[in-house]
């Protein structure tokens, strides 16, 4: 199973995210959200990092934190909680 790490300002609106993107899944991906001050601590076995659009500024710094590809969310996806579209984002970006 394939691990996604969401990481926006405290892991709130992005943890309900995570579930709408684990169900569009059929919950075929791991996906969980943390705060940017803590999702260091969860990186272990992740295959790829979304960061919140309220924290994109972060993308060179969090990028340069991991080993695994970084994307930052599409601000309309995550506006109206678009988990299926979000899904097929990290389709893409880390096959099926």
């Amino acid at each position: 199973m394939k691990k996604v790490i969401l990481i926006c300002n405290a892991g709130m609106s992005t943890g309900m995210l995570a579930k709408k993107i684990e169900a569009a899944s059929n919950n075929s991906l791991e996906v969980k959200a943390y705060s940017e001050s803590e999702y260091k601590d969860y990186l272990e076995g992740a295959d790829l990092v979304l960061i919140g659009p309220q924290i994109r500024f972060l993308l060179p710094q969090i990028t340069a934190s991991v080993s695994v590809p970084v994307e930052a969310i599409s601000p309309m996806k995550y506006g109206i909680m678009d988990g299926k579209g979000v899904y097929e984002d990290i389709i893409k970006i880390i096959g099926g």
